[in-house]
């Protein structure tokens, strides 16, 4: 078994493709294809199947993939420890969140006290970004709807209340409140259905026993409250992602009590790791100092 083998194949099952792996390790593809090829002649495994845009991992890849996120989380959790001592002068933080707002703050925060850490994001719905974190694809997650998974360590950042968006010049934009059974029949500008507060909204809805009218299904928060700002429906977001907008008001709905618990989540097996150990200090920082 070589190193440099497990290297490769991780490396293509985290990217999702050879050519994406190729350029992070600095190698040809050809390369980086025979040195995965090489290991699953060797032990007579096959480990990805092509897919349209890339590489699917196989069953046996799935585990081999977690074992290798485990074996290099040891690696990475000896060399912090080796390093401990030293400020962070290099290094790389892979990270996924559910959205940007949070997000771009925390790694601002990062970055004025890391600068020299290179930090990439991916951006996706709750349930995906879970995921990464599951699969080794992601170092840290900024996300709400957390599992209960005892392999995460989790850092709370703090909650916000699901609030309704108005287009500014709607009747409701300036109520301040509105209580849910007035949305009977409503149009509305919903996130798909696999995101954290799609599921929300369908549970609050659910209770009160209303139906919306007419409804439009986006896939990011940012297209929400672009549709709701043209006046194609309401829609919905946890108050705190809203920002500031003039084409948009927030109001507050009556007789929902549903709230959204943010927080930033590693897996257990990373926490010795001096880059992912940095950001959770940052994270932690960041909420008691109530920004």
């Amino acid at each position: 078994m070589r190193p440099t083998q497990l290297r490769a194949f991780h490396a293509v099952a985290r990217d999702g493709g050879f050519s994406a792996a190729a350029e992070r390790l600095g190698l040809t593809q050809p390369a980086l294809t025979i040195q995965v090829r090489n290991l699953e002649r060797t032990y007579g495994l096959r480990l990805f199947e092509r897919a349209g845009d890339g590489v699917r991992l196989t069953g046996a890849g799935r585990e081999l993939f977690r074992l290798t996120g485990e074996f290099f989380g040891v690696q990475d959790r000896i060399a912090a420890f080796l390093s401990a001592s030293r400020d962070l002068e290099t290094g790389e933080l892979n990270l996924a969140a559910d959205g940007p707002h949070l997000a771009a703050q925390l790694i601002a925060a990062f970055r004025a006290r890391y600068p020299a850490v290179r930090v990439s994001l991916a951006l996706g719905n709750a349930s995906e970004v879970w995921r990464d974190l599951a699969e080794n694809r992601a170092d840290a997650v900024i996300a709400a709807a957390q599992p209960a998974d005892p392999a995460n360590h989790v850092v709370a950042l703090g909650e916000g209340r699901l609030v309704m968006l108005a287009a500014a010049g709607h009747g409701w934009a300036d109520r301040g409140r509105i209580a849910i059974g007035e949305l009977q029949g409503a149009d509305a500008v919903l996130r798909e259905r696999l995101s954290n507060t799609r599921r929300t909204v369908n549970r609050a809805l659910r209770e009160a026993g209303v139906s919306l009218g007419r409804v439009l299904e986006l896939d990011s928060r940012e297209a929400v409250v672009e549709a709701v700002a043209a006046g194609l429906g309401v829609g919905f977001v946890f108050s705190s992602e809203v920002t500031p907008d003039p084409r948009v008001r927030a109001v507050d709905l009556d007789g929902v009590a549903a709230v959204n618990r943010e927080v930033v989540a590693c897996l257990n097996s990373r926490r010795g790791s001096h880059v992912v150990r940095a950001f959770l200090d940052v994270a932690a920082d960041w909420r008691a100092s109530g920004a």
